[in-house]
């Protein structure tokens, strides 16, 4: 058995990618070649690609979808728009795969691997972090900030029941008022139907809810919201969900839809509406939309906002992993 690393070009990803077979995972959305390649269009100017193949025999287990700057290594993207990254690895493959990685990088005389946004049960923060520590280089984790996820029930009355009952009354008189406003629809657009104008509607809307969202969306990060609309919707995952008051569109939720997971990756409100929970009930909607669709996870992905919690979701902690690699 012999392991070999060897680079590859970013656009090549996706033939290693397939969704329902083969033998690497790939752990989340943002870890997809379309979405590396949305933010590697956006943001990547400053850095070389650093991507790269790890081989037993002539079976690739693993690859580290890796960028370099000045010595230190990272993954492609950032924790502004990447939730959490990670290497992708075939099953039982993560200690052998961390073993040949961490060969080659000290062999090309990297100074710093530096990992974000991890979760606590990412190959990085398990299998890599546990190699370099045996090898006597120095490991700095340091807490970012926390997600919350929610593991689904088979039914609206299941997940009623996961809250207090306080929490509950205070849902249901919530969806009550906005109710009374007029009939309550949740309209779910996919794909294709969830970009171009749509997406732009809701971009406008997200901008429109809160100053900093509106200071986050600039017209570098609309075009990069734009480019992993495309990417997304080309994988059959992209969502958009817009909460309707009678015939007033008055909140929208953009998501997607990965493996039984549902990433709910923004929201916005119209501003109008901010006294009657219009932007909590969208995110009501779809978690009982999700539920409806038989979904399993519900993740709300990082940010303290307190709804989160509220609405059910366990707390995660993000961490980050810089490791000092020791020369050859």
């Amino acid at each position: 058995m012999t392991f070999s690393v060897v680079r590859e070009k970013l656009e090549n990803l996706s033939r290693y990618y397939t969704l329902e077979q083969g033998v690497l995972r790939w752990p989340s959305v943002f870890m997809l070649p379309g979405w590396l390649d949305a933010w590697w269009q956006s943001f990547g100017a400053d850095y070389s690609t650093h991507l790269l193949l790890v081989c037993r025999d002539d079976t690739v287990i693993g690859i580290a979808p890796l960028k370099i700057k000045e010595g230190v290594v990272s993954f492609i993207g950032n924790n502004s728009v990447c939730d959490y990254l990670d290497f992708i690895t075939a099953s039982d493959a993560e200690d052998d795969f961390a073993i040949a990685l961490l060969d080659f990088l000290r062999e090309q005389e990297v100074s710093v691997l530096q990992l974000e946004t991890l979760r606590p049960d990412s190959v990085a923060a398990v299998s890599v972090a546990r190699e370099a520590q045996r090898r006597g280089w120095v490991l700095d984790f340091t807490h970012l900030e926390t997600s919350a996820e929610l593991e689904l029930p088979l039914d609206w009355e299941g997940y009623l029941g996961l809250l207090s009952s306080h929490q509950r009354q205070d849902v249901e008189r919530k969806i009550l008022r906005l109710e009374n406003v007029a009939p309550l629809r949740f309209d779910v657009l996919h794909n294709t139907m969830a970009s171009g104008t749509e997406l732009d509607n809701f971009l406008q809307m997200m901008a429109g809810s809160r100053r900093d969202k509106e200071q986050f969306l600039t017209s570098e990060m609309r075009v990069f919201f734009r480019r992993l609309a495309s990417a997304m919707a080309g994988y059959g995952m992209l969502r958009l969900g817009f909460l309707y008051v009678g015939v007033a569109r008055v909140a929208g939720v953009l998501y997607f839809d990965y493996r039984d997971r549902i990433y709910l990756y923004n929201s916005g409100y119209a501003v109008q509406y901010a006294d009657i929970n219009a932007g909590l009930v969208s995110k009501l909607y779809t978690i009982r939309h999700a539920i409806a669709e038989g979904k399993k996870t519900f993740d709300f992905l990082k940010g303290p906002e307190a709804y989160k919690t509220y609405l059910g979701g366990r707390k995660i902690n993000l961490l980050r992993c810089d490791i000092t690699v020791n020369p050859v």
